[in-house]
């Protein structure tokens, strides 16, 4: 698998004839909520089968910082607490050590709000710092994704067959949405990206995927025109940090629990007749408990 990076948003992978994707997003894994055994069996799974992992903004959580108003000291796990080190430095180890294993089978990793928050207000990138380690490790080096972007796999069905499957990532916009959960932004968001063959977004820790969004086609090639439909494929990634129940601010603003968890995609290019198409077969990644 070749991987080249075009600017700082464009990511092309030529691809074998078949690949595992996990793509997920929300993890806030040094959050005390966060449920790193569910996120560790996925990562294994993706593992087992060879594939490729997308993490699409909020790896981290990042909230104990020094005067930080989001959180108070016992919201902090008292591992990143610690005389004589820094409280992000604390998470950043942390956080390597836990992917270090994984590192083969991670593709990119994007930014969140949470991560661009620290940007503005600390004044350094626990995103950059965690790949530049990640990447001491021989092998596969992982990329790191811009907030919003692409990436593109091109899959050869034969020397003379190939196709493109486009994946447009955005880590999320909008409020928590409590009815709609994010929905109405299915049609929308296959509007602003005509091009994709799959969007993605987080940041609500919304779950969901919505195949309904079809589109008529015209192509003309070598003097032939042709019509056609395809499918734009919506997921919404989830998360993997638990919903309260008793205190906090997602409690007071009458935030729903959400669904834990991202998703599996399987990517393989068929042939029908003279032509070739990349099929996304797409289930969920299922919380353990």
């Amino acid at each position: 698998m070749q991987v080249t990076k075009h600017g700082t948003n464009v990511i092309r992978v030529s691809a074998p004839k078949e690949l595992d994707l996990f793509i997920c997003s929300d993890v806030h894994f040094d959050s005390l909520k966060c449920d790193r055994e569910s996120f560790k069996a996925h990562l294994d799974h993706v593992k087992e089968q060879g594939g490729q992992t997308l993490i699409i903004g909020d790896l981290f959580d990042v909230m104990g910082c020094y005067k930080d108003p989001r959180s108070k000291p016992e919201d902090i796990d008292p591992k990143y607490v610690r005389r004589g080190r820094s409280y992000l430095d604390l998470v950043v180890e942390d956080a390597y050590e836990f992917l270090r294993p994984y590192k083969q089978h991670i593709l990119v990793i994007t930014y969140g709000n949470h991560e661009t928050s620290i940007l503005r207000h600390r004044d350094t990138d626990p995103l950059e710092r965690l790949i530049f380690l990640l990447n001491q490790n021989e092998g596969k080096p992982v990329h790191k994704g811009a907030y919003a972007g692409w990436i593109l796999f091109d899959m050869h069905y034969s020397s003379t067959s190939r196709s493109s499957f486009k994946i447009a990532y955005h880590h999320g916009k909008g409020g928590n949405a409590k009815r709609s959960k994010g929905i109405l932004y299915s049609q929308l968001d296959a509007m602003e990206y005509p091009d994709a063959n799959m969007i993605v977004s987080g940041h609500d820790h919304n779950k969901l995927y919505d195949p309904s969004n079809v589109r008529r086609r015209i192509t003309a090639q070598n003097g032939i025109v042709e019509t056609y439909q395809d499918t734009v494929h919506w997921i919404k990634t989830g998360s993997y940090k638990k919903s309260s129940d008793d205190f906090g601010w997602e409690v007071q603003s009458g935030f729903s629990p959400k669904r834990l968890g991202g998703w599996f995609v399987n990517l393989e290019i068929v042939k029908k007749g003279n032509k070739v198409a990349i099929v996304p077969t797409i289930t969920e990644a299922v919380p353990l408990f």
